[in-house]
């Protein structure tokens, strides 16, 4: 849209869309409407991108006042008429002509509508307000500061306008006359959650002359072109034409680009000249067929004896300023009926389709000067023209051309009662017969209307006619829900999920596998104008409307789960803001995030249990809020099982940044690291290595009952004992490997209080050994005929030097395990095991108890550590206790082991005592010394 400042009538043009075959005239689609009540006029009108229209009432009182009241009429694209009455604090003088109305409506939102009106209550308090109305109810939704109101020449100045963006992505701006040559704007964001505006970017710019003209249009990537233009004299800029000789003046013409953040850029100069005695008016606009904007200048050369030559000049240029082309524009000399109504009012409008929509006054007609349009096609050239109804002279009347319309809309008054709508196409000169209603993009995966596949990784492309490249806006996933889209992923420019093909022809975006979760459902995919721009020129491209790439998913069933808990956590911020709560405030809090929680994945929001505070995660620093979630079955399997919810949801926050969990003022206060975790239910969780456990103590089990079948005086109890030990120093170790840095704290401490008894246990276990094998004669006898198994022992009492009593344990009769052990050696072995039950056992007891309290999820490894480790130390202790009971009565003990009356020999009685493996140990040791 095209704004100026001299006319402001103009900048409400309701800039009709047109269809007509060549030099002819055009007959409409009409709708008519009867009031209730008599006596209500149509103020404005206004189309969106659905077909609907709103259409302003007023309801004069008198010949300068309307009755303060809003009344607005939305028509359907299918003909139906809402009443709606805007609920609002406006004040009277508002609604009183002087000689304009300051009640004016703007829209680019389907469901809203702005109001900009005036309050003060004296000359100096004059503000611009703007109310955000549902244009469904008529409520207020916000009301929001602009600006002060200015004081020229001691009058209030209602100079204030607004032009929204045609993309609901961004906000509007806002500009008005601070002076007769000074102009500010603001740019206001788009409404916050709450639908406050908030001003993002301001300046101001002076004028040449006062009021002199200016023109303000819609650019693609969220910015606004502002394009202004000035008059020199040997390179200084003047303030009064009227002062200086036209014949030495140069008229320049500038743009800047007014952009969504604290910057702009430019002004760019586009055109520069000196002809003399020239008048020149100048209009801008995005075109929309190609990459760029255009500027048509309206130029009047003013010639001797009041001769005067119009004709008209298009500057076509980029976002950098750079000029691309500029030509004479338009045969419209060609028809001298049209061709002598060109003057400074004359609007030029870029359709969407191609070609040019030129509105202008019919002069023929003095005493009702009506407003004509004309069509022109890409070329400038004459293609049609429509005549407008007789007393269409009010621009209000028009619906403003929306964004990527193929209709206009006219609204006429015909009698106290009755208003009719006409409305028909306009020429296409360009056709996007692809289907995506789009210039640039070519082809799409998946095609529009075709299946995809259900919760999968699914790769989305999206195939350009020339090559691009990735810019910073959004490309959004919607699933279809009548009137209420839900978001389930938007990814931004910057993301790691979009990427380049290799021709740089085609854009690639990963979904993921919550996205296209609900089976045989409608989705559809929205891009935002600048998700891309083009490769050669960085022009920033228009993007794909909703609605129009639209498929379905597979009518996929799930299986059968059953209902589950699931845990997850509180940021630190969202820890602060729940523990500042009141208990009542907390309740509150948990029962709107089960809400958002359930729109956001989606899911009936009975299948969620209420949440509940589950514990307070002390592994953290700061502390932070763990909540728990019960999730409900379903026997429909065509809605998600508890499975699939859990795993949606784990998705979802992990990956906020690009689902709707950042949306929502609960949900964006859950930790991403965290995730959404199922509670363990240690039975089903973990049934396998349960049963692995219960099959290794089966097997374990019988060994013991075989060995002590073969050798009941055997100490066969080593089986279960060296097993324990090894496992236990497997557990050890693969605890500090893969859940050791879960808690930081506890991370050091546990290689410390492993690696340590290792080294110490492994020197101790070395002296041991070496010791038996110099000073006892019998024990090298049996280290020569079992030198790797005495190795093997020696590695393996690292773990727990009480292994090497396993070598005298005679388990199942083996002579492998007969080894004459010093009662000295067995008593170091005693003293280090005791001295490793303070070093090694007692603290990874200890660190797995911490662990526990520090820890929400337990996965295996911590609870068979844990379980191991209390065995070990459980056994640790006992025997201990019952080894210092021994060894007391041992000290009273008279009788000898062996029968006194035995007669033993030299030779071979000692060495059938020495080999064999039914004698006890203490009963050898005894006999040696005997002898």
């Amino acid at each position: 849209m095209n704004w100026s400042g001299t006319n402001s009538y103009v900048y409400f043009v309701a800039i009709f869309m047109l269809f007509i075959n060549p030099f002819g005239v055009k007959s409409y689609k009409t709708f008519s409407h009867n009031e209730t009540d008599p006596g209500y006029r149509i103020h404005q009108i206004l189309t969106y991108r659905d077909g609907s229209s709103l259409i302003y009432l007023t309801k004069p009182i008198n010949e300068t006042c309307n009755e303060p009241r809003i009344d607005l009429r939305v028509l359907r694209q299918y003909g139906a008429v809402d009443n709606i009455q805007v609920r609002h604090s406006i004040p009277d003088f508002n609604f009183c002509l002087k000689p304009s109305p300051h009640i004016m409506i703007f829209g680019n939102m389907m469901e809203n509508t702005l109001i900009l009106y005036e309050n003060s209550t004296d000359i100096n308090s004059a503000s611009f307000y703007v109310l955000l109305v549902n244009a469904r109810t008529g409520n207020v939704i916000s009301n929001t500061f602009l600006s002060p109101v200015s004081v020229i020449n001691g009058i209030l100045s209602s100079s204030g306008n607004i032009l929204p963006h045609f993309n609901e992505e961004h906000g509007f701006l806002f500009w008005s006359y601070l002076t007769e040559t000074s102009v500010q704007w603001i740019y206001f964001s788009k409404p916050d959650p709450n639908g406050n505006f908030k001003p993002i970017n301001n300046n101001k710019f002076e004028l040449s002359n006062p009021l002199d003209r200016f023109n303000i249009f819609v650019a693609v990537d969220g910015t606004f072109g502002l394009v202004t233009s000035t008059y020199t004299n040997t390179s200084n800029q003047v303030s009064q034409v009227d002062l200086i000789d036209p014949t030495e003046l140069t008229f320049e013409l500038y743009v800047t680009f007014i952009k969504p953040s604290d910057t702009v850029d430019g002004p760019y100069l586009l055109y520069q000249t000196a002809i003399p005695n020239l008048q020149i008016v100048f209009q801008c606009d995005s075109i929309y067929m190609t990459v760029g904007y255009f500027c048509i200048l309206n130029m009047k050369e003013v010639q001797p004896k009041g001769k005067f030559e119009k004709y008209l000049i298009k500057i076509t240029f980029q976002h950098t300023g750079s000029v691309v082309d500029t030509e004479n524009f338009s045969n419209l000399e060609l028809y001298p009926e049209l061709y002598k109504d060109l003057s400074e009012n004359t609007i030029f409008e870029s359709l969407y389709h191609g070609g040019f929509l030129v509105l202008f006054k019919n002069l023929e007609n003095n005493l009702n000067k009506s407003i004509q349009a004309i069509i022109l096609d890409n070329n400038g050239i004459y293609n049609s023209i429509l005549n407008l109804p007789e007393n269409l002279i009010t621009p209000n009347r028009f619906a403003l051309p929306g964004f990527r319309d193929s209709s206009f809309v006219i609204a006429q008054q015909e009698n106290e009662y009755t208003w009719n709508v006409y409305w028909d196409d306009y020429p296409k000169f360009v056709y996007y017969d692809d289907g995506y209603d789009t210039p640039y993009i070519k082809s799409t995966y998946p095609l529009i209307n075709s299946i995809v596949s259900l919760s999968t990784n699914n790769i989305i492309n999206i195939t350009y006619k020339s090559p691009i490249m990735i810019s910073t806006n959004n490309i959004s996933i919607y699933q279809y829900n009548n009137e209420n889209p839900i978001l389930r992923q938007s990814v931004p420019g910057s993301s790691l999920f979009l990427s380049n093909s290799a021709d740089n022809q085609t854009l690639i975006l990963n979904v993921l596998e919550s996205t296209f979760n609900q089976p045989n459902t409608k989705y559809y995919i929205v891009i935002d104008d600048n998700v891309v721009q083009d490769w050669e020129t960085n022009q920033p491209l228009l993007g794909l409307e909703s609605n129009i790439w639209v498929f379905n998913t597979t009518n996929n069933q799930d299986i059968y789960a059953e209902g589950a808990i699931g845990l997850f956590s509180l940021t630190t911020e969202g820890t602060k803001y729940y523990e500042s709560l009141s208990p009542y405030g907390q309740n509150i809090f948990l029962s709107q995030l089960r809400n958002d929680l359930a729109e956001s994945i989606p899911v009936n929001i009975d299948r969620l249990d209420s949440i509940e505070y589950y514990k307070r995660d002390e592994t953290q620093n700061p502390p932070k809020i763990i909540l728990k979630l019960p999730i409900k079955p379903t026997q429909n399997l065509n809605e998600r099982n508890v499975d699939r919810i859990i795993k949606d949801l784990d998705i979802l926050i992990k990956e906020q940044d690009i689902t709707p969990i950042s949306w929502f003022n609960t949900t964006k206060l859950l930790d991403a690291n965290f995730g959404f975790q199922r509670e363990r239910n240690f039975i089903s969780d973990y049934k396998f290595h349960l049963i692995g456990i219960v099959i290794g103590i089966i097997i374990l089990g019988l060994l013991y009952f075989y060995a002590k079948r073969r050798h009941p005086k055997g100490e066969n109890i080593e089986i279960f004992r060296i097993s324990l030990i090894i496992m236990d120093f497997v557990m050890d170790l693969l605890f500090v490997l893969n859940n050791g840095r879960n808690v930081p704290q506890l991370f050091i401490p546990s290689i410390i209080f492993c690696a340590v008894p290792l080294v110490i246990n492994s020197i101790v276990s070395m002296i041991i050994m070496l010791q038996e094998i110099t000073r006892n004669e019998s024990f090298y006898k049996w280290f020569k005929l079992n030198t790797n198994i005495a190795a093997l022992f020696t590695i393996l009492a690292s773990t727990d030097l009480e292994v090497l009593k396993t070598l005298s344990s005679q388990v199942a009769g083996i002579k492998l395990f007969n080894a004459p052990i010093s009662e000295k050696s067995q008593s170091n072995i005693f003293w280090g095991s005791l001295i490793g039950f303070f070093i090694e056992d007692i603290p990874q007891f200890i660190i797995q108890i911490f662990y526990v309290k520090y820890t929400v999820t337990y996965d295996i490894i911590p609870i068979l550590t844990l379980l191991t480790n209390s065995m070990i130390l459980t056994t640790s202790v006992l025997s201990k206790v019952y080894h210092l009971i021994a060894h007391s009565r041992a000290k009273r003990r008279v009788s000898m082991v062996l029968p006194i009356d035995q007669k033993l020999t030299f030779g071979s009685d000692i060495e059938k005592i020495e080999n064999s493996l039914a004698v006890p140990q203490a009963a050898k040791m005894y006999y040696r010394r005997s002898v």
